[in-house]
């Protein structure tokens, strides 16, 4: 089935093992994906990946210039943007109690996740008001911002806050009547995300296992596509049922 028939995704964090994913179903379902990483050459081979029609763009998700290069360059290149994908990824790697964390590490995590997200929510709906095609919007963040984790104060407060940030920004899409969703979906404990690096065990997850990045890939794009037409400002747990414990 092909739910992206024609329209233009712009996957940022692209080259991620969650982005990766992304790129892949997106593409298997007929979008043009720009992949947008601070890793060029990940983002390139992500790219030629899913099909010699897909392009790649050196991004950095905490500056407005890069944002502003990153739209340009996308509908430069394919004429328009139906699908933005905002992924937080940065996280502690090694777990720090809160009276041992820095400022500097707390930034270092909290900046490209928040302010990532803010940016990538400010600047991409201006651009899709632009083309005037509406659009969908899907942030990437973690299941663990509501059930918090020891030594993850960072990760666990930006999570949290593309959470509310994704609601806040739907709600205010829909006042403006724009054809604009913006959803959001919270991962739990899935192999290759950062998660996995910080929770090791599957024991906390009701299902008893690991989840995949398809998984998350799978809700994406279920997200992002007219099948949820009616849908904003909701957060869909890909979390093993973690969050319904």
């Amino acid at each position: 089935m092909k739910r992206f028939e024609g329209k233009v995704a712009l996957v940022s964090n692209g080259a991620s093992a969650v982005g990766q994913a992304i790129v892949k179903r997106l593409a298997a379902e007929g979008a043009l994906v720009m992949v947008a990483d601070a890793d060029l050459k990940a983002a390139t081979a992500t790219a030629k990946a899913a099909g010699t029609q897909h392009q790649a763009v050196q991004h950095d998700v905490t500056t407005i210039q890069s944002w502003d290069s990153v739209l340009a360059k996308t509908v430069s290149a394919f004429q328009r943007l139906d699908v933005l994908v905002n992924i937080a990824t940065a996280a502690y790697s090694t777990p720090t109690a809160i009276a041992d964390t820095t400022l500097e590490q707390f930034r270092a995590v909290t900046t490209p996740n928040i302010e990532g997200a803010f940016l990538g929510l400010r600047y991409g709906v201006v651009k899709m008001r632009e083309l005037g095609n509406g659009g969908a919007v899907v942030n990437v963040a973690s299941a663990y911002a509501t059930v918090g984790l020891a030594g993850q104060a960072a990760f666990n407060a930006s999570g949290n806050g593309v959470r509310m940030m994704t609601k806040a920004a739907a709600l205010s899409c829909a006042e403006s009547k724009d054809n604009i969703r913006i959803n959001a979906v919270q991962t739990g404990l899935i192999t290759g995300a950062p998660e996995s690096t910080i929770v090791v065990s599957p024991a906390t997850v009701p299902l008893g296992r690991k989840g995949s990045v398809d998984d998350v890939a799978s809700a994406v794009a279920y997200l992002a596509s007219d099948d949820a037409g009616y849908i904003t400002g909701y957060i869909l747990p890909v979390d093993g049922g973690m969050l319904a414990a």
